[in-house]
């Protein structure tokens, strides 16, 4: 049984009831773009009395585990590939690039489609099939789209995927192989998700771009990276976790994961959670460092090799919570320093990743050389996506190999 109870505006408190399709707060909404966020409200007292850790420790791994504490209602709505249960990642080698003791990778592109997503559509879907939509309709530059349309495949729904022109193509092949009906839209992400939006009311479609502002659901899934990260470390939480952010709905629900958690009494403290975005599409980042709200201007000339988080706006209030409540920090890193930190997690710990993903490894070297982080800090750094789904970028790192006969003496000019 989950312990869900509302759905509850962020900035009025306005409840809604969770068996309503809503979007934001129909109040605060007026107010303008990405206002009016809503979120998912669990009765943890009554869940405290339920769940300890021996039971969590019983169950398999993997999102489910925790359904007491996601919104669906019945179980049998579940829509699930297997998502969840990623590693944690014990580093050595690029712990000593950063000078790091205690250094974390949680690895979740081992996820069925190769990114934390799947966390995402598992809860999105699954509510979806609640709900009885029959037809989804979402933006994305990439993962969140390959997510969607392969739990959509997964439950005989419907699915049109938006996506911005400059999308990759493993992202754009794997989509459509999903069976998923895709339309390229000119300009960024934020104009494909208008579209959507504008796309939902006229065709009552369920609208699923993963925006918190946009879908109250956006965290949910995504929050149990958080529960995971707390059992794989004995029970406790780190002291930071890094996480690359475009939109942010990813370290808004990481961090209400653990403070979930922290309420329950499973763990003893909270992490700070630092928000890393590429500096030319670093809107949520400047937002927080300059201690302001989350109504400035979109960036109109996003631009970064790290198409995941290329977003160049700060939809609503919920990464900043994460920042400001867990007295975070934002970090902002150059495309330089993000193929730098992807080549090196490669060539030391054997782990591909995205640049996306990358972003957070190479935060955490720009934090440590500005002396925010102790060298015996525990780290985590949240890697997000899988390198093969970008591969223009690692071609940007690598030298085409030599061609030789297949001869000794040509290999031992090569050896020796």
């Amino acid at each position: 049984m989950s312990f869900a109870e509302t759905l509850k505006c962020l900035e009025c408190g306005k409840e809604y009831s969770l068996n309503e399709i809503i979007y934001n707060c129909g109040d605060c909404g007026g107010k303008g773009l990405f206002h009016g966020t809503v979120d998912v409200v669990y009765d943890l007292e009554e869940a405290k009395e339920k769940i300890d850790r021996n039971l969590l420790e019983s169950r398999h791994p993997s999102v489910w585990k925790y359904f007491e504490l996601l919104p669906i209602l019945d179980n049998s709505n579940i829509v699930s590939l297997g998502e969840g249960g990623t590693p944690l990642v014990k580093c050595n080698r690029y712990a000593q690039e950063t000078k790091s003791d205690n250094l974390y990778l949680k690895n979740e592109f081992v996820n069925p489609t190769l990114s934390f997503k799947d966390r995402v559509f598992t809860v999105n879907i699954s509510k979806a099939v609640e709900y009885g939509v029959d037809t989804i309709v979402m933006a994305s530059s990439g993962n969140a789209a390959t997510a969607a349309s392969a739990y959509c495949a997964k439950a005989g729904l419907k699915c049109y995927i938006f996506i911005p022109g400059e999308a990759s193509l493993p992202k754009i092949a794997n989509i459509i192989m999903n069976g998923a009906k895709t339309i390229k839209i000119k300009g960024t992400v934020i104009n494909a998700a208008v579209l959507a939006v504008e796309a939902s009311w006229k065709w009552g479609w369920f609208q699923l771009t993963t925006a918190k502002s946009l879908s109250p659901y956006q965290g949910e899934g995504s929050k149990t990276i958080a529960y995971e990260i707390c059992e794989q470390l004995g029970w406790k939480a780190p002291d930071w976790v890094f996480v690359p952010v475009g939109g942010g709905d990813n370290i808004g629900g990481i961090w209400k994961g653990f403070k979930e958690f922290h309420e329950l009494g499973l763990i003893d403290m909270l992490p700070r959670m630092v928000g890393v975005q590429a500096e030319g599409a670093a809107t949520i980042v400047n937002t927080f460092n300059q201690g302001k709200d989350y109504t400035e201007a979109p960036m109109e000339d996003a631009e970064t090799i790290a198409e995941g988080i290329r977003t160049g706006v700060c939809p609503g209030p919920w990464p900043l919570m994460a920042l400001r409540e867990s007295k975070g920090e934002g970090a902002a890193v150059s495309d330089e320093e993000i193929l730098k930190a992807e080549k090196m997690l490669a060539k030391t710990e054997g782990i591909f990743c995205e640049p996306s993903s990358a972003a957070a490894a190479a935060g955490l070297k720009k934090l440590r050389e500005m002396g925010k982080i102790d060298r015996s800090d525990i780290v985590v750094c949240v890697l997000t996506g899988a390198g093969l789904k970008d591969i223009d970028a690692a071609l940007k790192l690598i030298e085409e190999p030599p061609l030789i006969e297949p001869k000794m003496k040509e290999l031992e000019k090569l050896v020796i």
